[in-house]
Formats: C-alpha cells, structure tokens, sequence
C-alpha cells in the first residue's frame, strides 16, 4: 500500500459523518468514487431519493421484473445479497432511479455467492456485468475503503443512510426510489430482537422509529459519508439482509467491512483488475 501516513480518526463530527485522514493511495477499490454531492433530500418512513446523489444505486431484475437492490462498486461489478441470487438470468439496470423508467441495461455474466453464505450469514454476492460501465454524472461506483487500519471504521458511524424499492408504509413495492436513515445499533441490542439468529462481527445492525427497510429492500447498500483525504465521500458499510415480518424493528445487514478480503480477491481473479 502507497502513501500510508495515517492516521487520525475523529468519531462523530456529525450524526452521520466522520473524518479519516490519510492518503488515498491503493486504498480504494475503484477511483474515483462516491464523490457526488451529498443532497438532504419508501423504505418506510423515508424519502424519494435524487438520481445526482446515487449514482452508484443498481436495479437486479429477473425474468419476472424487479428482485433486489444492488451497488456499483467498479465497471464490472455489482454487490448485492446472496439470496437475491438464483440459477436465474439477470440483468442490472443503472443510472435511473423510477423502476418505469428507461435506463441503461446490462446483462449479468456471472455471479459469485460467498462460499459461507446461509440462513442468514454471510449474505453477499457479486454479479459481473457482461461488459464495462461507461461512467457519467448518473452512474458512477459508491466507494469501498480497502485500507486495513479502519476494518472496525463502521463502529464509529452514528447514522446511516439506506436506499430501495421495497414496500412503503401502503404496503406496495416503490415505484421511485427511497432513502432513509438509521442508527447504528450495538450487536447486543440486536440479537434481543432476533434471539434465534446469530447476529456476529459480519453483521451490523441499524434502526430507526417510524423507519425500517422492508421487503423489496434487500440487497441495497447501507452508506454513510466519511472525509477521506479530506473529500467527503460515500462509502459503503452493509448490504441488506433482513429485518422483522413487519418492517417494524431494527434492519440486519452483511458488514462490507468484515468481507472486504472477499470481495477483493472476487473482482481481482475475475479480471476486472
């Protein structure tokens, strides 16, 4: 790793923010990187989210339509849930953010689960588009921080920002996207919600009252914003996972984090590196 002169990390100089110094370096998977502008514009309780602002957001379809949410996270390359992922044909849409609405589609000419990925652990996925992005103003990859010295940085983040097409408060899937926030919630507090689930270091937990994640969500990223190399940059520290039957308690996602080494080593013998 270049340039690695590190190291100051100051927790939380907003609700939702933190700031890590250090060069950038090779610490990023893909360059650049979640560097639109942050706008404060229905997962329940939330809000439509701007196209400017999530550049990175992917639609995973089926034969049938609409599956799963999924993030950009280089040309070739989309992550999402493990359990979004079948012996299906795929295609990823991109750079819009109405489900109606045209948009740039990719065929998926390979899928990769984690080897460990069951009943709730370790539900991550890639999926290789069949050919490179051509970035643009509306689609450009949210940013993985590779850099060993932070793998505990979601620790630190307060509040979190989380994006889908899943069922709103009546009940039916999203037409246009949404976003909402929610706290980090300690492990501990969580496994009280979920005691038949083994909730560990590859999960994090958020939450939020009036707002949850929702079925049609899954496979969408959770984000938060952090100065790195003094640019506010969005980064990417979950995939949805699952939450309550009824959207009303706290969202259970895979920790990006805890599975960087995979995801690396996927995209990287997989030729898009």
């Amino acid at each position: 790793m270049r340039n690695t002169e590190i190291l100051v990390l100051a927790v939380p100089l907003a609700a939702c923010s933190v700031v890590v110094m250090g060069a950038v370096g090779d610490s990023l998977l893909e360059q650049p990187c979640g560097t639109v502008p942050i706008r404060k514009f229905k997962i329940v309780g939330g809000h439509d989210a701007h196209v400017a602002s999530t550049p990175w957001m992917a639609m995973v379809t089926g034969q049938a339509g609409f599956l799963c949410g999924g993030s950009l996270i280089a040309s070739r390359f989309i992550l999402t849930a493990a359990h979004c992922v079948g012996n299906k044909k795929l295609k990823v849409r991109l750079g819009v953010l109405d489900q109606e609405a045209e948009a740039q589609e990719f065929d998926v000419d390979g899928m990769f689960l984690h080897t460990g990925s069951e009943l709730g652990k370790h539900d991550i996925a890639l999926l290789r588009l069949a050919k490179p992005v051509q970035y643009d103003d509306n689609i450009s990859p949210i940013c993985l921080l590779l850099d060993p010295l932070f793998k505990d940085l979601d620790e630190h983040i307060v509040k979190f920002r989380t994006y889908g097409w899943g069922q709103t408060q009546s009940k039916d899937s999203s037409r246009m996207l949404q976003k909402t926030s929610l706290f980090n919630l300690r492990r501990t507090e969580c496994t009280k919600q979920f005691p038949y689930q083994e909730i560990d270091r590859s999960h994090i937990c958020a939450e939020r009252a009036g707002a949850s994640t929702c079925s049609g969500d899954s496979g969408g990223p959770l984000t938060a914003i952090v100065t790195y190399g003094h640019v506010p940059t969005v980064f990417q520290f979950g995939v949805t996972s699952y939450g309550a039957e009824n959207c009303s308690k706290a969202t259970v996602f895979t920790n990006v984090m805890a599975h960087l080494e995979w995801i690396v080593n996927t995209v990287r013998v997989s030729g898009n590196f």
